[in-house]
């Protein structure tokens, strides 16, 4: 049986980027503002990503049995 030919992924056009210098201050610190709140999800998401990797690690990791012996 012949495989499926798939078809090849649509890329989309290029855009063009133009960059501009900011000179009015508002706008600036609420540019620094989005990106301080984009940094701070982005932080939170890892977080929560470490977490749960470490949390189903030391599920599947063996249990130790202390030795509790007092002196």
């Amino acid at each position: 049986m012949s495989k499926k030919v798939s078809m090849p992924p649509r890329i989309a056009p290029l855009q063009r980027v133009v960059a501009e210098v900011i000179t009015d201050p508002a706008e600036q610190a609420a540019l620094d503002k989005f990106r301080k709140l984009e940094k701070q999800k982005q932080g939170g998401q890892k977080a929560k990503m470490n977490h749960k990797d470490a949390r189903v690690a030391s599920a599947s990791a063996p249990k130790r049995k202390r030795n509790c012996t007092s002196v």
